[in-house]
């Protein structure tokens, strides 16, 4: 019992110590950022590698005909602090289809609380969210009006092993790709499920998330552009 009792306490204490560095660490980033504002650069170029592993991965690739029909795509990067929970660490990108069919400049998000669900198999985890419908990027508009009584369930997404999506995955509002098991898979998603890193979106392009993805007036920089022409080229849709 008493072995157990130090146990219980260990875990408390990681957990804890795990939401105050995430508090510790938004204050650092605020002045990293202030300093070294070309970090975010690099920060969404991390997301394309990340996007660009998981499809070299054989029979692991999200297939091509899901990402040419996908309205929106958010690549998340988040750790385990401790069984079963999670927390996110390093955020995500967000980008949506505008009406010609190209993508929007990617916008910085975070997870919001009890989004992710139970995480197996990964301390360390990458997740994609393949948005497939109007509704579903409504997700992306937080938790105010725009985001207001969204309620969609994320589900495990097809994979491109020699197989057809099938019209019941390409019916689904939220497919889920993540080496990590059970995250967000099953998750009911609402409103604030996905929130805006505010101090990243303003320092790189003095707008909200909402205003990025949606707004049509936020400047495509270099590494938005790559990100961009890599999904593209794995949903076959990019042109030289």
């Amino acid at each position: 019992m008493k072995t157990a009792s130090i146990t219980i306490q260990m875990a408390s204490a990681l957990l804890i110590g795990a939401i105050s560095f995430g508090t510790l660490g938004d204050q650092a980033e605020a002045q990293i950022i202030k300093r070294n504002p070309e970090k975010l650069e690099t920060r969404i170029g991390d997301h394309r590698l990340r996007f660009e592993q998981r499809q070299l991965r054989q029979g692991q690739a999200i297939p091509a005909q899901v990402l040419a029909n996908a309205k929106g795509i958010v690549i998340m990067h988040h750790f385990r602090a401790g069984f079963g929970v999670s927390a996110d660490l390093g955020g995500g990108v967000a980008m949506v289809r505008k009406a010609d069919g190209k993508w929007c400049a990617p916008a910085f998000v975070s997870i919001g609380k009890g989004a992710i669900g139970p995480m197996v198999g990964a301390d360390e985890s990458v997740t994609i969210l393949c948005l497939m419908t109007d509704e579903s990027l409504r997700l992306l508009k937080g938790g105010g009006a725009g985001g207001a009584g969204v309620n969609l369930e994320a589900v495990a997404g097809p994979l491109d092993a020699g197989g057809d999506i099938g019209t019941v995955s390409a019916r689904q509002p939220v497919l889920v790709y993540s080496n990590a098991r059970g995250a967000f898979i099953g998750a009911s998603l609402g409103g604030g499920a996905l929130v805006g890193a505010k101090q990243r979106n303003a320092a790189l392009y003095g707008l909200t998330m909402e205003q990025i993805l949606f707004g049509g007036n936020a400047k495509m920089t270099p590494a938005g552009e790559a990100l961009a022409i890599s999904v593209d080229k794995a949903a076959g849709l990019w042109k030289e």
